[in-house]
């Protein structure tokens, strides 16, 4: 099943995405929702980002290594105010080196603190699609944090999908249509059951809560106009062009 939220005027919704026709939604897909009689075409709405979540914990160089030679995870957090959305511009901040990379992002769908892994994957509503973007900063110990607290550097979308297999899946990023990343999520180091399980020994975990994973190849630099395209079987493709510009 694909969720979606979209806007139709001045007002916003959550539907089910059949091809190019949204189903309405009444409810929350957090829990029960009906459907509703009302039903639109997706070229005729505005996509939004697919959940506002009360956080966004991402897990940094995360493939084709060994838990033993890595040690404890690397995570950072991105506020809300980062996301956009499917089609919305990626704001390249002035005087600044921005790189793009495309990730598998995971939905927690109910409350999850302390969790085993073996109970881990029972926490996730669905998945979709984001380009975890970075500018880099001088001082090495203010990188992850300040360089990835910029407006508009976590694009999602444009989607959730349920009750899909991740587990060996390709994410492949295109830049003005050449691939310039490409892996697949069977090369992950500290897979997703352990992400959970990890994050919620720290913190609580709330449904909407984002996982960002980890990206399976080098980040890549980006320029003004550049249009990125990050696609992941079985999910879809986000796309974003950047704007050089003030936030």
């Amino acid at each position: 099943m694909k969720f979606i939220r979209y806007a139709k005027g001045q007002a916003q919704y959550r539907g089910i995405l059949d091809g190019s026709i949204i189903k309405r939604i009444n409810g929350t897909i957090f829990h029960d929702y009906s459907l509703s009689a009302e039903t639109e075409n997706i070229n005729d709405v505005v996509i939004l980002p697919p959940v506002l979540p009360s956080k966004i914990v991402g897990f940094r160089k995360n493939y084709n290594g060994k838990r033993e030679d890595i040690g404890m995870p690397k995570i950072f957090m991105k506020p809300q105010s980062s996301i956009i959305a499917h089609g919305e511009n990626i704001i390249l901040p002035e005087n600044q080196t921005v790189k793009i990379e495309g990730e598998l992002a995971v939905i927690i769908g109910k409350k999850a603190k302390n969790v085993a892994e073996c109970h881990a994957m029972q926490h996730i509503l669905g998945y979709t699609i984001a380009n975890d973007i970075t500018a880099p900063q001088k001082e090495q110990d203010l990188t992850v944090t300040i360089g990835k607290f910029f407006d508009t550097f976590a694009p999602l979308g444009p989607c959730i999908v349920t009750d899909i297999d991740v587990s060996d899946v390709m994410i492949n990023t295109y830049k003005n249509g050449e691939l310039v990343q490409s892996g697949s999520t069977k090369d992950m180091i500290f897979d997703i059951a352990y992400q959970i399980s990890y994050i919620s020994s720290i913190m609580t975990l709330l449904p909407g809560d984002i996982i960002l994973t980890g990206t399976p190849s080098a980040a890549v630099e980006v320029q003004h106009n550049d249009k990125i395209d990050i696609t992941i079987d079985n999910i879809g493709t986000l796309t974003n062009q950047c704007i050089s510009g003030k936030l």
